[in-house]
């Protein structure tokens, strides 16, 4: 889901703490110079009262200071919380002074002459629910950043509260109804007041948007769009419509009055519906038209997807005839055909002779992937040694591995037990975790292993060095195409990166899985499991039975 648009929430709530701060300051400049109509912000009969402005004014710049959850409001945290703490100590004072008759003094701390001469009894003292609003306001000021989301979307409930008890003054004012702003004999929440802790609770409901209901409202999501075309239906016509009703009774009866009303509420409400289908249409047709381009480019991805394969594919064989040729001429330059060579030239044929070799087991691996993306490689099962496989993959490193040292040491089972298998697909895999294990150890040894699992069912290679191992982060990772664990350009030893994903590829196609364990510093584990019988055919010359299985799990040397 798209996260509210902080840039427009910040904006809004900054504009509801000016809103707030000049609000306060405008009725405390009225009662400083005695101007009536400043001290009622112009609107209704009722003043705001000097600590009641003097409260908004502190609010306001707690919200003002928290207005963005960025470093430096972070910074002013501690005062912000402090002015929001001091508004609900003058809130519960309040409070306290109503329902106890309490005088604390202060009332009067602003003004006390002018306010003397004005009817409100206590003189200066603000409403009830002025009173309550402004405790609310507070406390979620000083929740606004709690450490979990139950206290910040505590915070946004007090909004929501307060900024309904204004909301229902403000209703009592248009429609005459005392008892919606007045609940004190003597005292009575200004309309002023009332739209200053409107603007207030609205800048708190916006300042942190993702834990609110009024995240919805600005969002930027086809939800938040909807929600802010129809809130003026939803809020302003209805209240319109009453208001008319109110004071078009001179003139029409009650029976025609109700009827009417209905009538405009009913078309009223038909328009937002047609209005939501709208804008819910567009969205669809917007969305299907997204899922069109998105089936198009993924078409296009998988077309080329194809042709890069069948290139890589077409090219491979295509290098293939001139590295093998290359890999002949050399062997028989180095072999005195048709001219013996020197030792010079011998030395320089051999190293022809082993990059050309490299070159081809690199596309060799590429061949083998291009053929498994194309999904062109086939299973071909036979029979096939266990420990004939594994030795005639350590053959092929056993050369790399004298020059650097190292003992490669193999524990297999009988040459007698068997599986039914792919034995090239498996042996390349075995080739590459063994070239792999030489590549990377320098001194010890590489050890090979096989036995049977889950009653011989299962057959499982080890392939185990003392080498520079693998650190824990770099796990995950290891299997991914083109990925080493040095990437850099002057890494000690070579590869594409390819080897142990087309292993895996490998192994998966056989209905197996490789996997690693490995230890910085220590060297690295990989183990192959592969269904001992890849098809549920009968091999020829006999079936195997429960005697064999056991035996090739008993097998196990090492």
């Amino acid at each position: 889901m798209t996260r509210p648009s902080r840039s427009e929430a910040s904006r809004l709530t900054l504009v509801c703490a000016i809103a707030t701060i000049a609000t306060g300051v405008t009725v405390l400049t009225g009662w400083t110079l005695h101007v009536d109509l400043l001290t009622r912000m112009f609107v209704g009969n009722v003043h705001m009262l000097p600590i009641t402005a003097a409260t908004f004014v502190i609010a306001g710049v707690s919200l003002w200071m928290q207005r963005v959850d960025t470093d430096e409001a972070s910074r002013l945290s501690f005062v912000s919380r402090g002015l929001a703490v001091l508004v609900v100590v003058i809130g519960l004072v309040t409070l306290a002074e109503r329902a106890w008759g309490w005088s604390t003094g202060l009332d009067g701390l602003l003004f006390p002459a002018t306010l003397a001469r004005l009817p409100y009894q206590p003189a200066g003292r603000m409403a009830t629910n002025s009173a309550v609003s402004f405790v609310l306001a507070g406390a979620a000021l000083f929740l606004l950043d709690g450490q979990t989301r139950r206290v910040r979307q505590t915070a946004h409930w007090f909004s929501t509260l307060g900024i309904t008890i204004a909301a229902l003054a403000l209703i009592g004012y248009l429609y005459g109804a005392t008892a919606l702003y007045q609940m004190d004999v003597a005292a009575s929440m200004a309309v002023s007041t009332a739209c200053a802790f409107f603007a207030l609770y609205v800048g708190i409901l916006s300042a942190r948007p993702g834990a609110s209901w009024a995240g919805r409202l600005v969002s930027r999501t086809g939800t938040g769009m909807l929600a802010r075309r129809l809130l003026l239906a939803l809020t302003i016509v209805p209240l319109a419509l009453g208001w008319l009703y109110l004071h078009g009774r001179d003139y029409f009866s009650r029976e025609i009055g109700i009827a009417i009303l209905v009538v405009v509420i009913m078309a009223i409400q038909l328009t937002v519906l047609l209005r939501a289908a709208a804008i819910v249409q567009r969205g669809e047709r917007a969305q299907a038209r997204a899922l069109e381009h998105a089936a198009a480019a993924r078409d296009e991805a998988e077309r080329a997807n194809r042709a890069k394969n069948d290139f890589l594919a077409v090219m491979s064989h295509e290098l293939r005839t001139p590295l093998n040729a290359i890999i002949g001429y050399g062997a028989l330059l180095r072999d005195g055909i048709p001219d013996p060579a020197t030792p010079g030239q011998r030395n320089q044929l051999e190293r022809i002779g082993a990059s050309a070799k490299h070159l081809l087991a690199l596309i060799d691996e590429v061949l083998t992937l291009s053929r498994l993306e194309l999904g062109r490689e086939r299973i071909t099962p036979g029979r096939v040694g266990i420990a004939a496989l594994c030795e005639e993959a350590a053959a092929m490193m056993e050369p790399e591995a004298s020059r650097k040292g190292l003992a490669l040491t193999l524990h297999l089972p009988e040459p007698v037990y068997t599986m039914t298998t792919d034995a090239g697909k498996l042996r390349q895999a075995l080739v590459n975790l063994i070239t792999n294990a030489v590549k990377f150890t320098d001194r010890g040894g590489v050890q090979v292993r096989a036995w049977g699992e889950d009653m011989g069912s299962v057959v499982v290679f080890e392939v185990e060095d003392t080498g520079l191992g693998i650190s824990a982060d770099h796990l995950p990772m290891i299997f991914d195409a083109f990925w080493q664990v040095d990437q850099a350009p002057t890494r000690r030893v070579g590869g594409t990166g390819l080897g142990l994903h087309v292993t895996r590829r490998l192994v998966r196609l056989l209905g197996g899985d490789v996997v690693v364990r490995s230890v910085l510093g220590e060297g690295s584990c990989f183990t192959i499991r592969v269904p001992r019988a890849y098809w549920e055919a009968p091999a020829e010359g006999g079936s195997m039975d429960v005697m064999d299985t056991g035996e090739l799990v008993a097998s196990r040397a090492g």
